[in-house]
Order: structure tokens, then C-alpha cells, then sequence
């Protein structure tokens, strides 16, 4: 009840906000000439994962799977309980399966509360392991910016979920892995999709030209989307891409000014660089404004999900409409094993439905694809040749590393985060909840890799 009031009372708020500063109209333009239709290469869904045999056994051996992430502090529960379950959920069947060629898996969490300083001193703690670690987890592109050097330096692969471009191309072949497309690949996707589709979605009364406003974290990961590469391919479009309005990280920042300068640029499509509770800000204001409807709504990955429902509770329908750039597999893909792998052991562990976030499902699959991983790093170099290096040379030689057939992680030559992604939308359901549906399938994203510094 206290979750539905306190939404409701941001609603009021925001209105009265609104109702006090109105948006000036906008001096009429002449319409430009739409670019030419960049048509998306159509891309094939996350592929199976391979059958790997092992060569030897290695019983007896153990091997520590380190993760770092806020676990408490003012942003916790951006990731949600599914984080902190879902790696062991996943380790606990494989161990019971035999381990890895024999090798028994366990898991060491540091809660970093997402701050930089302790980013980098819970690295400084699992980098003096002995032995080290062959590879980390980490959650927080400030993270990714901080170690992209001294993983290079380690030896040790960081497999993050802060998909900043710079830090995962620079240096070139790095350690540091993302795990979805890095945020430029996911926001000249989501223009590609505008564009091609603009005649279909565009909203009542928009002409031909395409203006987008983007809203960030006032942040590393709220800055990740606007790159030299991504404005390139926006004009490339003959799509408009103005300044980046900042959003402040706090479940009570008020966001009306930033919707408000967008607005009164000409912005007839809003990207949200940003996540959880942020999103809901968003959705809020724009309904309170009642210019919701007045704008193609989008959304990097991290933005759709269902915490943004959990939030809104009983106001979820207000989530109808938006898009989001989505690069992975949903609950509701049920035909997909590794799926159904997912929803049978959330089931038997009893957790609540609103846990059902993208959180558990990536991190539950994704522990299988790196036990793939480790089998053919054991069937190169053996257990006792095991380092960072060697684990990062079987990921390259595997290419593509299926995560149970969820998502996939590319490591092919030079490639470090993967390329391909849907657009699904929050849509309303027969039985009256907000899921996300599919309206683009898999296609190859734009490549947005930035160049060498």
C-alpha cells in the first residue's frame, strides 16, 4: 500500500510542478526531407549452448567464481534479491552434476554498494587471492572504467555488466568483457528501429523530421549512450540528437526541467539512458505533463524491466507504450531450454513472483555458459594452467558463448560485448498486467565501437 501511495503522491506532485510551468509552444519548422531507410540486418536468436566433452577429470580441484555489486546502500535494490541467488542457484546445480570436468564451483559476493572506492578496493581484495581469480563479475560501469586497465595489467577477464564503449575497446583486446551490447550499439539500434518505423509509431501530429532528447545518470552509465559514433550514425539518419539532460540518481529527483528542456527543443522521441526508479520518474512526469503520449518513449536494456512494474504497482499501466533495446531472452520464452531450466528452478526455490527480473534470469544462465568456458580452458591447458589469460583464449576460441541459450557473450577476434538485440515494448496483457513484448526480433546492431585513443 505504501509503494501505491508514494507513486501516487509523486504523481501529484509532478502535476503541480507541470501546472506551474507550462511549456512554450514551439515556433513552427519546415519539415525535412526523411533520410533514407537504413534497414537492420535481421540476426539469428541466442544460439544453443555447445556440447563440450570432457578430456580429463579433475575431482578434488575447486575453483572461487568472485562477484562484486551493491548488496546494500541507497541504490540495492537496482539489482534485487535475484541477484545474490541466482549465481549460487546456478552453481549448486552444476556442482551437483558432476562440477565442471570435476571441479567443484563456488562463489565469493563483496558488496561494493556500488561507489568507485569500493569498487576498486573489493578488486584490490580478490586480485591478491592466491591463487587469483581466472575471472570477475562486476555490475557498475564506473567499475568498468576504473579496472579496464588494471585487469589488462592482472590478467584477469571482468566480465561486466556496465557496458561503457570506451573501457571495453580501450585498450584494444582487453580483459574486460561486456556481457550486452556496449550502450552507443544499443542506442543507434533503438534510432535504426525509430527510423525504419517512424510512419507506424510516431506520434499523432509529428512530421517527417526526428528529434530525440536522451536522459542519463549523471554518470559514466548515464553518458554511455551519446558518443562521437552514435551522433555520426544519428545524422547519418537525418535524426536530430540533443544535448544530454542528467538525471540525478535518487528515488526522489525531480525531472521536469530536463523533460521540459527536451520538450521545448522539439524532442518527439525521448531516450531513457537510465534504470529502475529512474525510469518511473520518467513515465510520471510525462503522464503528469500529458505529454506521454506526445512521444516515442525509449529505453536502454537495463531500463525495461520488472522492477519499473514493481515500482508503479497498482499504476503499472502508466508503462504501456515504452519501448526498450532488449538483448536477451524473457520468462515468457518458454520454448527456449535454458529458460525453462530458469523458471523451474525459481519455482522449486519459492521466490516471490515480482523477483522474475532480468537479474536472475541473466546471471542464472549466464553461469552456465562460463562453465562452458572453463571446460575447454581445462581441456587446453589443464587445472594447473588455469589463469585469466587462458580463460579469455577459450572464450576467443568459442567465438559466441551461449548462456543456456538466453544470451550470448561474443568474444570472436577483436569483439568484446555482443551485437544483436530486439525492441519489445510494454504492453498490456488479457489479464490486465504490463509484460514486454516483442515488435523488432533479433537483428545485428549498429557498430558503434569507438576508435583507439
Amino acid at each position: 500500500m505504501k509503494k501505491h501511495l508514494s507513486v501516487t503522491c509523486i504523481l501529484l506532485a509532478v502535476l503541480l510542478v507541470a501546472a506551474c510551468s507550462p511549456v512554450p509552444a514551439e515556433e513552427p519548422m519546415a519539415e525535412e526531407e526523411p533520410a533514407p531507410a537504413a534497414e537492420a540486418e535481421e540476426a539469428a536468436p541466442p544460439e544453443a549452448p555447445m556440447e563440450i566433452a570432457c578430456e580429463n577429470s579433475y575431482e578434488g580441484e575447486s575453483l572461487v567464481i568472485y562477484q562484486q555489486a551493491g548488496l546494500t546502500g541507497p541504490l540495492a535494490t537496482l539489482m534485487g534479491t535475484g541477484f545474490i541467488s541466482a549465481t549460487q542457484d546456478a552453481i549448486d546445480q552444476i556442482n551437483a552434476e558432476g562440477g565442471v570436468c570435476g571441479v567443484m564451483l563456488s562463489v565469493r559476493m563483496e558488496d561494493t554498494q556500488y561507489a568507485l572506492e569500493q569498487e576498486i578496493q573489493v578488486y584490490e581484495q580478490f586480485r591478491a587471492e592466491d591463487p587469483k581469480p581466472l575471472f570477475i563479475t562486476t555490475a557498475n560501469s564506473a567499475a568498468t572504467v576504473a579496472l579496464k586497465d588494471r585487469v589488462v595489467e592482472d590478467e584477469i577477464v571482468n566480465l561486466a555488466t556496465g557496458v561503457h564503449s570506451q573501457s571495453i575497446y580501450n585498450p584494444p583486446d582487453g580483459y574486460t568483457v561486456g556481457m550486452v551490447p556496449i550502450y552507443p550499439d544499443q542506442f543507434a539500434g533503438f534510432l535504426q528501429f525509430v527510423h525504419s518505423n517512424w510512419a507506424d509509431i510516431k506520434p499523432e501530429g509529428a512530421g517527417d523530421s526526428i528529434t530525440v532528447g536522451v536522459i542519463g545518470w549523471a554518470n559514466a552509465f548515464g553518458a554511455g549512450a551519446i558518443t562521437p559514433e552514435s551522433l555520426a550514425f544519428a545524422e547519418s539518419l537525418g535524426i536530430t540528437v540533443l544535448p544530454l539532460e542528467e538525471q540525478q540518481v535518487s528515488p526522489s529527483a525531480d525531472v521536469t526541467g530536463q523533460l521540459q528542456n527536451l520538450l521545448v527543443n522539439g524532442a518527439n522521441v525521448i531516450y531513457m539512458q537510465a534504470i529502475s526508479f529512474s525510469i518511473v520518474q520518467i513515465i510520471s512526469t510525462l503522464h503528469a505533463m500529458g505529454f506521454y503520449d506526445q512521444v516515442v518513449l525509449g529505453s536502454v536494456n537495463w531500463g525495461m524491466n520488472r522492477d519499473v512494474l514493481n515500482i508503479l504497482g497498482e499504476n503499472a499501466p502508466l508503462a504501456a507504450g515504452y519501448y526498450g533495446v532488449f538483448p536477451y531472452l524473457w520468462w515468457t520464452d518458454t520454448d527456449v531450454p535454458g529458460v525453462q531450466k530458469a523458471l523451474e528452478t525459481f519455482a522449486a526455490k519459492g521466490y516471490p513472483e515480482h523477483d522474475k527480473a532480468f537479474t536472475y534470469l541473466l546471471l542464472y544462465s549466464a553461469m552456465f555458459g562460463l562453465a562452458d568456458v572453463l571446460t575447454v580452458a581445462l581441456n587446453n591447458v589443464g587445472f594447473d594452467g588455469l589463469n585469466g589469460t587462458e580463460f579469455l583464449k577459450a572464450m576467443q576460441q568459442m567465438g559466441t558463448v551461449s548462456a543456456a541459450g538466453v544470451f550470448e557473450m561474443n568474444v570472436e577476434g577483436s569483439n568484446r560485448a555482443p551485437n544483436k538485440a530486439q525492441i519489445r515494448q510494454a504492453q498490456m496483457m488479457e489479464d490486465g498486467s504490463i509484460d514486454f513484448v516483442v515488435v523488432q526480433d533479433f537483428v545485428t546492431l549498429p557498430d558503434m565501437r569507438p576508435g583507439s585513443e
